[in-house]
Formats: structure tokens, C-alpha cells, sequence
């Protein structure tokens, strides 16, 4: 230890004596922020120290240190936006990458992104606005918070702008995609059909820009110091996955975290519902795992909003991850043909109904042992209520296995082994239902006005599933994208996150198309944010 450091050190070790002994004890505390790895050094070269006491101590047994302005945990969509906006504003930025490839999530995704005025709304003569976004938003949430939500649908429309003027995104401008709680079509598309129509070009610019991206490099600590009269986050201990050298990465200016969301993090999501287990599939990427949300609880961030995990209810058993299978399950079967039990040939759900509605019907099903089933006729197939899926799309879904056609209802209930007399029944309720021109179905289902009776064959059916999708819960963070504290509710100097890592936008359900949109409007804020510190 160095001479110069060891009495702001034995004062650190005074402070946290006394804090164990007094009112923090009696809260019952963890007191995360007390239990940070404490640094006490000058500005450009601070010695890490293990901290003691209670807590979770850290040792800084680095080999290698790199020192950067600001450094950024995770590159999907939110860690690129981030970086390279700091980069932008002058800062020497690097992206740390646990995994072996960029995109995290996003790139995964289905690249639709929701934004109210644009050309394309207009173009359709849909009358859409910010605060009918932010109304459509809170609606759904419910407990989501009002600021977060106006400054996402405020900067909605220049963030799409963005993507199209300096990035280079390709939108389809004769095309808009209608999406789970939105009261108009507002959903841009990306030509490309996927995320990576976003990622890669946001990836391009960065690193034209002079943004560093380590891939294979696990972030395992925050760390913080004394700095400028005040504690902050300082930097990064990560490990080089290729070699196991552990590296500082020092962030002169501050640290976003942008590392995602917990869904394949089975331990942690069961902590907050014991439903979502193994049996559960993830319709995420490997690496979405809780390291970064557990490390942000070490030195003391709020957590907000874990429980509320969102699923999507229609993807297939037979594909990994997220898949394309659900599009026929909703687009088709959901809108214009039924979802039954395999066991009894019943439906159990209005199809068009709320996600969370129907994730939990899913789940209900899947814990007493019960198969459901996506069931459509040709009419269906013809005409799917998308943009982006079409009769074409259905034929490959057949050919790869995850669809089945049958030529008649009766050949679709033998080889689906469903009771034909009552699968028949249902069909044929639904189909009155259609003919007498009621405005819902018998399960509340809002009639599509191009629905036409269930009669024609071939007849399509696929299994169901329910797997997590998208965790609405995590780190607590300000307007500015700053790590709210659990001390104090006040920013953790240095520390900032966006993206799915964070909490508090979209509550106990989601509005679709607003998580990409999430990632890049505060991922940008918290690159600014992160550059303009100190």
C-alpha cells in the first residue's frame, strides 16, 4: 500500500465501524454502498484496496491495467449507442463484450422499433403523437414510471431519424407493423428484417469513429475511488475470457452499464417467479445473465421491477430461442383461427388479449400438464394480419417441420391426437360468432374484419410455448441515465446504465417495439451523460 493512501484508508475503515454500530445495523441493511471495493488515491492513479467488514470484499488481483474515458459494459443496441455518442463528444471509449460476437439481444431481434411521426404514419394518414405514445405506454405498465416514459416518446421520432440520417439505417417506407399495446400502427420496419439491420451499421460507425470493442472480456467488478472530493465508480475489473487475464480498465469520466436483461439466468428470474424454470424457454441470447444487476446491488443501486419478467406466449418447443414460429401462432392463428388445448379441443384464451393474459393461461396450462396448440385454415394462411409474414413464410415453416398441414379438420385432430367432435364444436361456434357479425367471439376476441369462417383446407398446426422474452426489471436510473442509489436515491458518481439492464420504463407489461427503441434513446443519453462527466 502506498504511504500517501493509508490515512484516507484507516479513516474509511473508521466511518465504516461506526456506521455498523449505529443506525445502518438497526435497518437491517446490507448496505451494499458500504461494502464497495474502496479506492483512495489521486486522480489518475488510484490503488484499488479489498474492503473489509460486512459486506461482499473484492480483491483487485489485476495483471494489466488500461486506462479510457469511458468504458461501456455490454454492445447491443444501448452499448453501442452509448459509446459511440461518448465517442462523439471527445471521449477515448471502450466497449467490454463478454460474449464472442456484438449484439447482445438486439441483434437478435426482430428489428422493429415503435415511433410516433413519421413518414410513413403520415403517408398511411395515421394521426399519431408523443403523448399518445407515452398514454399507450403507461397504460400498459401500469406502475412504470411517467418521466422515463415521456422522455422516451419525447426523443422517439429524432432517435428514428437518426438511425436513417447518420447511420444509415434502411426502414421500409411503405410499411408500418402493428404491435401488442399500441392504440395505432406505429411500428417502423427494417428492411433487413432483423436487428442487425440496426446493429451492424451502428457498429460501423463507431468503430469508425475510434470506438475500442473487446470481445471475450467479462466484466466482474465496479470499482471506485476517491476522486475530486467525492466517491465514485472509477473502474472495471474484467477477465481476457481467451487468456484469463484479469485487466483494470480505468474510466476517467464514468462507466455505463448496458449489459442487458436476466432471462437466461434461470437462479435469478426463479428469485422472482418460480414458475419461469428450466422448462421455461428464453427467446433470448446466451449471455443474458445478471453478473452486471448483482454487481450494481454490490455497491449499492436500486433495484426496481425484477418480478416483472415478460414472455412472449406463442413460440414454438421445437425451435431455440425467440424463432419465427410464433408468427404463424399469432399473426395467422391468433387473429384469424383459434389456440385450443390439445388434450380437449377448447380454447382457453382470447388470442388478441393482453400478453400477460396470455402468458399466464399459457403457464396455467403448461403446470397441469396441457398441451396448447396454434390451429388456422388455408384462408388464414393466405391473408396473415403482418407486414412482415406472408403465405410464403408459412410454407417455410412447414418445410422446416415447425408447422404441419393437413389436408382436413379431421385429419389435423388425428394427427394432432385432439377430440374431434369437440375441436369441431369449437370451430363451428367461432364460426357462427363471425357469420352473425358480433363484434367479439365467445372468448372476447374482437372479430377481424377480414376474418373469414374456418372451412377451408389445408388446415395448419403448431405447439405452443411460453418463453421469457424481455425482463422489465433492473437498475435504477434518473432521466439522464445515471444509477440512482439505494443510500440516498441520489446518482452514484460515475455510473450510469441503459437498456434492458435497467428498470422502471415499461412495469407489468410491455408495449411492443419499445425495447429497441429503449436501448437507443437512454443508451445516447448515457453516452452523453457518461462523456460530459468531471
Amino acid at each position: 500500500m502506498k504511504q500517501k493512501n493509508f490515512s484516507a484508508y484507516a479513516a474509511e475503515l473508521a466511518r465504516r465501524r461506526i456506521l455498523r454500530s449505529g443506525a445502518w445495523a438497526g435497518l437491517g441493511l446490507a448496505a451494499g454502498g458500504l461494502s464497495r471495493a474502496y479506492a483512495s488515491a489521486d486522480a489518475e492513479d488510484a490503488d484499488f484496496l479489498q474492503s473489509e467488514g460486512t459486506g461482499h470484499p473484492v480483491r483487485v488481483d489485476a495483471e494489466q491495467r488500461e486506462d479510457w474515458d469511458v468504458v461501456v459494459i455490454g454492445s447491443g443496441a444501448a452499448g453501442l449507442a452509448a459509446a459511440l455518442e461518448a465517442r462523439r463528444a471527445g471521449a477515448r471509449v471502450v466497449i467490454l463484450e463478454k460474449m464472442g460476437s456484438i449484439g447482445g439481444n438486439s441483434v437478435i431481434s426482430e428489428g422493429l422499433v415503435g415511433v410516433p411521426g413519421t413518414p410513413m404514419q403520415a403517408a398511411l394518414g395515421i394521426h399519431d403523437s408523443p403523448e399518445l405514445f407515452a398514454a399507450d405506454l403507461l397504460a400498459a405498465g401500469y406502475v412504470n414510471h411517467p418521466g422515463k416514459v415521456r422522455v422516451l416518446a419525447q426523443k422517439a421520432l429524432e432517435t428514428f431519424e437518426w438511425t436513417r440520417d447518420e447511420l444509415g439505417v434502411r426502414w421500409w417506407e411503405d410499411r408500418l407493423e402493428y404491435e401488442l399495446g399500441q392504440s395505432v400502427r406505429r411500428t417502423a420496419v427494417i428492411r433487413e428484417a432483423k436487428g442487425g439491420g440496426l446493429v451492424y451499421p451502428l457498429y460501423e460507425r463507431a468503430r469508425a469513429l475510434g470506438v475500442v470493442i473487446r470481445l471475450r472480456t467479462k466484466a466482474l467488478h465496479l470499482l471506485e475511488a476517491e476522486r475530486l472530493g467525492e466517491r465514485r465508480v472509477a473502474a472495471v475489473l474484467a477477465e481476457d475470457a481467451s487468456s484469463g487475464t484479469r485487466i483494470v480498465f480505468h474510466a476517467r469520466r464514468g462507466v455505463v452499464l448496458a449489459s442487458g436483461g436476466f432471462s437466461s439466468d434461470i437462479e435469478l428470474r426463479q428469485m422472482q417467479n418460480w414458475r419461469l424454470s428450466a422448462r421455461v424457454g428464453t427467446a433470448t441470447q446466451p449471455g443474458s445473465t445478471g453478473e452486471m444487476l448483482r454487481e450494481a446491488a454490490r455497491i449499492g443501486a436500486w433495484l426496481l421491477h425484477l418480478e416483472y419478467i415478460h414472455c412472449i406466449p406463442d413460440a414454438s418447443p421445437d425451435e431455440k430461442g425467440w424463432g419465427t414460429t410464433w408468427k404463424f401462432s399469432r399473426y395467422c392463428a391468433a387473429t384469424q383461427g383459434i389456440w385450443a388445448v390439445r388434450q380437449t379441443g377448447q380454447r382457453f384464451v382470447n388470442e388478441t388479449g393482453g400478453n400477460v393474459d396470455k402468458t399466464n393461461a399459457i403457464f396455467d396450462l403448461l403446470n397441469a400438464g396441457l398441451e396448447p396448440v396454434a390451429i388456422s385454415d388455408a384462408r388464414a394462411v393466405r391473408h396473415p394480419q403482418s407486414v412482415i409474414f406472408g403465405t410464403s413464410d408459412v410454407e417455410a415453416l412447414v418445410a422446416r417441420g415447425f408447422v404441419s398441414r393437413y389436408p382436413t379438420l379431421e385429419a389435423l385432430a388425428e394427427g394432432r391426437r385432439i377430440p374431434l367432435a369437440a375441436l369441431q364444436a369449437t370451430v363451428a361456434r367461432y364460426n357462427d360468432a363471425l357469420r352473425s357479425g358480433r363484434e367479439r367471439d365467445e372468448m372476447g376476441r374482437r372479430i377481424s374484419p377480414i376474418a373469414e369462417p374456418m372451412e377451408e383446407g389445408p388446415w395448419f398446426a403448431s405447439p405452443m410455448l411460453a418463453k421469457v422474452l424481455m425482463c422489465s426489471g433492473g437498475i435504477a436510473a434518473d432521466d439522464c441515465a445515471r444509477v440512482l442509489s439505494v443510500v440516498d436515491d441520489r446518482p452514484i458518481p460515475g455510473l450510469y446504465a441503459a437498456g434492458e439492464v435497467t428498470g422502471g420504463l415499461h412495469g407489468i407489461a410491455f408495449v411492443g417495439s419499445a425495447g429497441l427503441l429503449d436501448a437507443l434513446v437512454f443508451g445516447r443519453i448515457a453516452g452523453q451523460c457518461a462523456a460530459k462527466s468531471l
